[in-house]
């Protein structure tokens, strides 16, 4: 492990409309920084990732269908590669190394600082509706409908998970990126559909929507186990497979998540960067969690268990953030896709004895 935690410069130029920060630093901080002068780039959906690792897997997040994965809105990148030397890479500056590393995961150095450009960004539309588990197949196959009709500005997450209460429950995660007065219209058939238990959705700050899923789902310091995949269809028979699932968490901090991938994500080429997955679809993440070590065998087996019955309904590929480290080879190939032969051929460049290896790794 490289521990780049204490590196926590950010510098942002309003008039540029820009921001460099150091591999250190993580979303919240960076929206702390960014938020004051009203911009924002994409980052993630919860607020303690750290920034250049969400970066070089492609980076979904919350800003993705009207402004791009975090990977389309960056400048420059510094880097530490394997034979020690010091790099800039930018569309200018080694354009085979910048174009790996976006989406070509932690394959090829160590990212001292990222550049990214900034958009305008203040109050938004954001928050959960929650539904009782008796209506999440009706829930999750309305929601599978409604991603079809989202403008660039929206975007709908879905999740099965557990209440603060203890009980299972299903929840559509909803935003808009536009005026609230729009997004209100758009995001009201959601908020509309079946008997919720509650409806969450309100204005507020974009660094207050970036936390919304943090605590306690996404606290540091928890044990964590998971399974992904990138998938296009979500059928009857799948959904009916997942509330079943989640009938039967093994603990209360595990969930079902879907991340809804569209709009300016997925309008760039797929050899434009190393993100080969442009295209709509669903970032589909099977997700294990708690507290105590001594538990982990039984929460694994429940991963495990759920996976096997799930996996025939799966393509064999996944986000690169989000693959597992005891994924098979076949698989992390497969998500590099149509661009994995030209990923070798970088990492000979830059990483010939394979040193940065402890990843989703393309071997030279």
């Amino acid at each position: 492990m490289v521990d780049l935690s204490t590196m926590k410069g950010i510098r942002v130029d309003p008039d540029a409309r820009s921001v460099r920060a150091q591999g250190g630093v993580i979303w919240r901080e960076l929206d702390h920084e960014t938020q004051a002068f009203g911009l924002a780039t994409t980052g993630g959906t919860v607020s303690n990732t750290g920034i250049a690792g969400l970066t070089l897997g492609g980076g979904l997040g919350w800003l993705m269908g009207e402004h791009g994965l975090t990977i389309d809105n960056l400048i420059s990148a510094d880097v530490v590669t394997a034979d020690g030397q010091f790099r800039k890479a930018s569309a200018v500056d080694h354009p085979d190394l910048f174009w790996a590393l976006r989406g070509g995961g932690g394959n090829f150095g160590v990212v001292t600082s990222v550049e990214y450009q900034l958009h305008e960004v203040s109050q938004v539309l954001g928050g959960l509706v929650l539904y009782p588990l008796d209506q999440a197949r009706d829930m999750l196959r309305f929601y599978r409908d409604f991603c079809t009709t989202l403008p660039d500005e929206a975007e709908a997450y879905a999740a099965l998970l557990t209440a603060p209460q203890g009980i299972p429950v299903g929840a559509m995660l909803l935003g808009y990126n536009g005026p609230i007065s729009e997004g209100e219209t758009v995001l009201a058939p959601a908020r509309q559909f079946g008997k919720p238990i509650a409806d969450l959705v309100m204005p507020m700050p974009y660094s207050s929507r970036q936390m919304i899923l943090d605590d306690p789902n996404a606290t540091h310091g928890l044990q964590r186990y998971w399974r992904s995949a990138l998938t296009e269809i979500l059928s009857d028979d799948f959904i009916d497979l997942l509330v079943d699932g989640a009938s039967k968490f093994s603990s209360p901090l595990s969930a079902i998540v879907f991340f809804y991938m569209h709009g300016a994500a997925v309008r760039v080429s797929p050899t434009d960067t190393a993100f080969a997955a442009r295209r709509t679809q669903w970032d589909f993440d099977l997700i294990g969690q708690w507290a105590n070590a001594a538990e982990s065998a039984s929460h694994i087996a429940w991963v495990k268990s759920l996976w096997d019955r799930l996996e025939h309904h799966l393509p064999g590929r996944a986000y690169v953030n989000h693959l597992a480290s005891d994924d098979r080879q076949e698989k992390v190939r497969a998500s590099f896709g149509q661009n994995y032969d030209r990923l070798r051929h970088v990492k000979r460049v830059y990483d010939p004895t394979n040193l940065f290896r402890l990843n989703a790794n393309i071997a030279p």
